[in-house]
Formats: C-alpha cells, sequence, structure tokens
C-alpha cells in the first residue's frame, strides 16, 4: 500500500530512460508517482549526438528527438496540460549510463529552456536504497569552501594555476548578502589533502563547496580530483576514494558543488560529471557539476543567485533552475552547463530561516523559555509526552496512513485524513480489532520498505518491534546524529510518556547501554492481567540509568491495548478519568510534579485533545501544573487558530505557565540539543 507524502507545490513527473533494447532504449513517464503512461522508446541514434553550438537549435533538436515516439509526446502533453507547474527528474537506469554525456539542461520547449524555467524545477534523478535524514533544521548553515592548487600543476600537467584570489572573491561575493546567522563560510587551509577534507566534514558542514581541475578517463570511467599530498603538490584523489571516505562519515553533506575553476579544461566537466554519481550513491542528497567550461563571469553570477535562492527556500531544483535564468538575463551562452544530481524527489534540503527556527509562544521570551525547560531536565524533573509525529521518515502520519486506508477501503465520508473516524469505520464494518491489525501490519511494511537491502532480516518478523530488535537500532539511526529518539536518550530522563505502540524509545535507550522497562497502560478491564513492575517489585523507582518506557495508548506487543478507533478513544476517556489508579501513583505523581513536555502533536490529533482532557485535566483538579511546554506542528489548517492556541491549552493547565513552540519536532528538537551541549558539564 502506497502512504501518500504531503501535497508539493509542484507536480512531480518522472522520465525513465530503461537499458537499451533492441527497438531502442524504454522510456516510461510518471506523474505524481501514480499515472503512469504507455512505454515509448527513444533511438540509440541519439548516442551519436553533435552539438551545434546554438544552445536553443540544440535543446529543440534534443526534445523533439526524446520526444520522437508519439506515445511520449501524447503523455507529456497530458502531464502540461494537467499540472502548469511539475518537478521533471530525467532518471537514467545504470545500464543507460552513456545517456548522462548529453547535455539534458539545454531541453528546450514552449519558447523556454525547461531547466530555467520557474515552473519545471529539472534535476537528473538517481535514487539510492539508503534512508534519508531529513531536511537541516539548524542554522547558521556552514559551507566549506576546497580551492584546491597544487604548486606542480603547470609544470606536470600543462594545466594552468588558479587564481586563489578571484576564486575566494567569487564565493565570498556570492555568499556577502547573507548575514552570519543564516551562513558560515570557511575555506580548508592548504595544503588540501583528502586526509584534511575527512577530519573538516566531522565538523558538521551543511555544504561542500570544490573548486578545481578534474579529469576523467573514458575508457576505464574513472574520474580523478587534482587535490594535494601534503607537500602542496598533486595528489590525485579518484572518484572511488572520495566516495569511500564520504561513506564512512556519519554525516554527509547536504549539497556537494563541484564548481570548474576558472582555469579548467572541458576534461573537468567530464570528471565532474562522471563523479557526481558516485557521491550521490553513499548518500549525497544533491550534487552539482559544471558539464563544460564556465567563465568567469558565469560561474560568478551563478554562484551568487544559485546560493541565495536555495538559503532562501531550500530546494536545490528550483533553485538552480532560478540561477539558470539569472544567467539568461545576463546574456550568459553557457546557462545550462551546471547540472544538477539528486538522490531526493522534492528537493528540499533545509526549510527557511523562520520555517528551521520554529516559533515560541507565550508572555515569557524564547531565551526564557529555554532557560527554563533546560533547568528542569538537568534536575531530571521533566517529563516528556511523545506523540505520533515523531518518526520522520521511517513511518508515515496518522493523517497518511488514514487517506491511505481510506483509499484502499472506499472511505466514504469526508474527513478521510482523521485516523480515529476511518479507523472506527473499518471496525464497525469488519471487526473490531480490523484496524489495529492493519495499523500494525502497514506500520511494519512501511519501515521494511523504507530499510536498504543489507538492512532487512532475512526472516519474517512477528512484529515492529521484532523488526527493530533485528535491524538493530543503531544500524537503523547510522548517518542520522539528530534523530528524534536519540536525542531525547541523550537527556538523561528517568520517565519517558509516549502515544506510541512502537519501540523507538525502549530502543534508543538500550542503544545508550540503559536498561529501560516498558510497560502499557491498563486502560480496560481486558488489560488487568498484564503484569506491571510497580506491582511485581513495590520498591520500583525509574532512574535514568533504568528508565521507563510507559506506553499510554497501547504497544505492539499486546494488540488490544491499542486506542485507535474512535471508541476505543471515547472508553479511553470514560475507563481512566473513573478509575485513575488505572495509572500508577508514580506517573501521576511525575506528570503533576514535574514540567511537561509534549512533542510531535498537532492539534487536531485525537490523541492530543484525549491526554489533555482525560489525564491532565483529571489530575489538575486535584494538583497544579507549575510548567508545560509543548511542541505543535504548524500546518494549514491550525495556522488561522494561532492566537488561540495560548486560550486553549490554559482551560486545561490553568495557573500553569504554558510556552508553545509552533513548529515541527526536529526544529524543536534541533533547538533543544543546540542548547542542551552549550551547557556547561
Amino acid at each position: 500500500m502506497c502512504i501518500p507524502q504531503a501535497d508539493e507545490a509542484f507536480a512531480d513527473v518522472e522520465i525513465r530512460i530503461f537499458s537499451q533494447i533492441e527497438k531502442g532504449f524504454p522510456v516510461e513517464i510518471t506523474l505524481a508517482g501514480e499515472q503512469e503512461y504507455s512505454r515509448g522508446y527513444l533511438s540509440p541514434e541519439i548516442l551519436s549526438w553533435v552539438p551545434t553550438g546554438d544552445t536553443t537549435a540544440d535543446g529543440k533538436r534534443l526534445f523533439e528527438t526524446l520526444f520522437a515516439d508519439s506515445i511520449l509526446l501524447q503523455a507529456w502533453s497530458e502531464i502540461r496540460g494537467q499540472a502548469a507547474r511539475r518537478r521533471v527528474r530525467l532518471r537514467i537506469d545504470g545500464g543507460a549510463a552513456a545517456l548522462h554525456a548529453l547535455p539534458w539542461e539545454e531541453l528546450y520547449a514552449d519558447n523556454k529552456l525547461l531547466s530555467a524555467a520557474a515552473n519545471t524545477p529539472f534535476s537528473r534523478y538517481l535514487p539510492i536504497a539508503l534512508p534519508w535524514g531529513g531536511g537541516v533544521a539548524a542554522r547558521p548553515l556552514r559551507v566549506l569552501a576546497l580551492i584546491s592548487n597544487p604548486a606542480d600543476l603547470e609544470s606536470q600537467y600543462g594545466l594552468a594555476p588558479l587564481d586563489m584570489t578571484q576564486e575566494r572573491e567569487i564565493l565570498e561575493q556570492a555568499l556577502s548578502q547573507l548575514g552570519p546567522d543564516e551562513v558560515t563560510l570557511d575555506f580548508l587551509a592548504a595544503p588540501v589533502t583528502l586526509a584534511r577534507l575527512e577530519a573538516a566534514l566531522r565538523e558538521g558542514y551543511h555544504i561542500l563547496h570544490y573548486v578545481g581541475h578534474g579529469a576523467f578517463n573514458q575508457r576505464r570511467a574513472r574520474a580523478v580530483l587534482f587535490m594535494q599530498g601534503e607537500d602542496g603538490d598533486t595528489a590525485l584523489v579518484s572518484d572511488d576514494n572520495l566516495a569511500q571516505m564520504l561513506a564512512r562519515q556519519d554525516v554527509h553533506p547536504q549539497l556537494i558543488f563541484l564548481a570548474a575553476c576558472q582555469s579548467a579544461t572541458r576534461a573537468t566537466g567530464a570528471a565532474f560529471q562522471g563523479l557526481a554519481p558516485k557521491l550521490v550513491s553513499v548518500g549525497v542528497p544533491a550534487v552539482i557539476a559544471m558539464q563544460d567550461f564556465v567563465t568567469v563571469e558565469t560561474a560568478h553570477k551563478l554562484c551568487a543567485s544559485f546560493y541565495q535562492r536555495l538559503l532562501e527556500h531550500g530546494q536545490v531544483d528550483v533553485a538552480l533552475n532560478e540561477a539558470r535564468s539569472a544567467l539568461l538575463s545576463a546574456a550568459r551562452h553557457d546557462a545550462a552547463v551546471p547540472v544538477l544530481f539528486m538522490r531526493l524527489k522534492s528537493g528540499q534540503l533545509w526549510g527557511t530561516e523562520s520555517d528551521a527556527r520554529g516559533t515560541v509562544l507565550g508572555s515569557r521570551n524564547p531565551r526564557i523559555f529555554w532557560t527554563g525547560l533546560l533547568r528542569m531536565l538537568q534536575r531530571g524533573k521533566c517529563t516528556p509526552i511523545i506523540g505520533p509525529r515523531v518518526h520522520g521518515y521511517w513511518l508515515p502520519t496518522p493523517d497518511e496512513v488514514a487517506l491511505a486506508w481510506s483509499e484502499l477501503h472506499a472511505y466514504p465520508f469526508p474527513n478521510s485524513a482523521e485516523l480515529p473516524h476511518v479507523a472506527q469505520y473499518l471496525a464497525s464494518n469488519q471487526g473490531r480489532d480490523f484496524p489495529r491489525y492493519e495499523l500494525l501490519e502497514t506500520m511494519q511494511r512501511h519501515l521494511e520498505s523504507q530499510l536498504p537491502a543489507e538492512l532487512r532480516p532475512a526472516q519474517v518478523c512477528e512484529s515492529l518491534s521484532e523488526l527493530v530488535e533485528k535491524v538493530g537500532w543503531s544500524a537503523l539511526v547510522a548517518g542520522r546524529p539528530h534523530e528524534i529518539h536519540q536525542l531525547l536518550a541523550s537527556l538523561n530522563l528517568p520517565l519517558y510518556l509516549t502515544t506510541n505502540f512502537d519501540s523507538f524509545m525502549t530502543s534508543a535507550l538500550q542503544a545508550r547501554g540503559k536498561t529501560p522497562t516498558r510497560e502499557i497502560c491498563r486502560w480496560h478491564r481486558d488489560l488487568d492481567w498484564l503484569s506491571s513492575r510497580f506491582e511485581d517489585d513495590p520498591d520500583y523507582i525509574p532512574t535514568p540509568e533504568e528508565p521507563l518506557v510507559y506506553h499510554l495508548f497501547g504497544s505492539d506487543e499486546e494488540v488490544e491495548s491499542l486506542v485507535l478507533a474512535e471508541d476505543n478513544y471515547l472508553d479511553y476517556l470514560v475507563h481512566v478519568s473513573a478509575e485513575m489508579e488505572r495509572i500508577p501513583t508514580y506517573i501521576r505523581g511525575a506528570i503533576a510534579n514535574s514540567s511537561l513536555m509534549f512533542l510531535g502533536y498537532s492539534l487536531q490529533d485525537w490523541e492530543f485533545r484525549v491526554i489533555l482532557r482525560g489525564l491532565v485535566a483529571t489530575l489538575n483538579q486535584r494538583r497544579r501544573f507549575k510548567h508545560v511546554a509543548v511542541q505543535l506542528e504548524s500546518t494549514k489548517s491550525n495556522e488561522a487558530a494561532l492566537a488561540d492556541v495560548q486560550h486553549f491549552l490554559q482551560q486545561y493547565f490553568q495557573d500553569a505557565e504554558i510556552n508553545v513552540f509552533w513548529g515541527s519536532t526536529p526544529q524543536f528538537m534541533a533547538e533543544l540539543h543546540e542548547q542542551w551541549e552549550a551547557l556547561p558539564r
């Protein structure tokens, strides 16, 4: 089953070219990942492509050749009519890699260059089976520039040395309009060796900008970069060596920009084109390369426009289209030289500054908000309550599951994005426990589909928790140091409450050498047979070394414990409100006597509202909460209620000091981690 993703401004169009067969290169076009058009064929004669030097004429000829098959041209025409704004991804299979040598960025249709038009962001798509850790939430964005100018370039290789001053000025001026809070620029000190580059990248740079010479051996299909040895002379670094170094890193740059130096030959363009796919193959989200020589003026204009636009909205393909457009406006003939290789479908490397930081609401200023929260964390007097929107890449949100189920099971009502309603419909028609089993299966299948082949267990797993255990938490989150559960585990708290059913929090704690206990809320009588450590060991008190992960709405270890459909939520409200002893005394006390930190919720989530009504409101009749921090997902539907959020929460927490962080969970955790790490130890 396909889990739909959030709506995007552009319709997704994939043009996939397969390995050559007798009829030619098969070509398939897909719209929005679902609407597949009939297969057409590209003539192998295109391999003998010879440019004329007229970019516009060549672009028209290239378009006519690609869409010479009437089936493909009809598909393109239909898509153009359905989606004026379309993200065009050219996917060339490995068996057709020779086609990468063609200047696809010159494709010209409807009197415009597709790769420079605002409504057709263009990239060469290289899908890989490695998890994507998500966009960068931190600021400032960090750029590492590497300008390689070996001393023996001219004497040993007949290559002109670089003008170091000019190359630095191009990049400095490109970023000069952005403040230090938005972006920082560092230059790797000479000699620029591979070892020094590796050490620098460990510091967490978001962008690597390379300027230098390169070469490409067509027969061996091998690219090399002219870097330096410790003596300052040339050290040829092969594409394999560079890719292997990056593969060893926990965190990759989000973007690698391979900029030909102003003295570069056309061999450099071939080298960069050959290198870029290998860098993407080890997990780099996006690589920009030059497929030909570029002039000083073009390089200056390209860098300035591209980086300014990228740092504004974070969409790398859109930013490069905008930069190419700026080159055309400046009458530059080489606007189609930059090539974007990308493993992402959305092109979103990060959000805007406001998106990255989120917004702190309330009467207190943000600094006081963080200070108060950190103080309670240091004392171990903070209780996280973890919601369904913390899983990021690995698991779909409740809204996405609901939409998928609505389509699969022909849900007849308009609220198709509300999981409790859809689950209630399924429970009424197919049995009380049907949606519970369906949810567990959906989540497990989705996680399995996201795993790279080498991580998938050979044997079938009985549950999501078993799958996570067999894969191994460390392997699952490799390359994702800011994964939410990892950051929460690093806070060394004794108690973690969650409305999720998965074992992610428990696994993250175990990976840090802790011995957590996982327990389920016995919210109805059919669960009374479940054991509780509080009953088995009356002296048990959770500690940071032996923390408790308490599942308020059930876990995948006991299907009947899951709170999913409308009736489940209503029953939960009735039972827990009437019989508070169903929540262990220790947990009730911890909730009432510590700061609460809600994260991973939206105002519309039933999980959030039921916890407020059934647990918080009942406890607040007896004790007064002092401090509550709430991270809420910002969505189109609740942005209009921004001014009412504080009042809404005050109804439940009454006299408590309430601070709301309006933004995503990764944004909140990135800022919390930044503040936490800055504390003196």
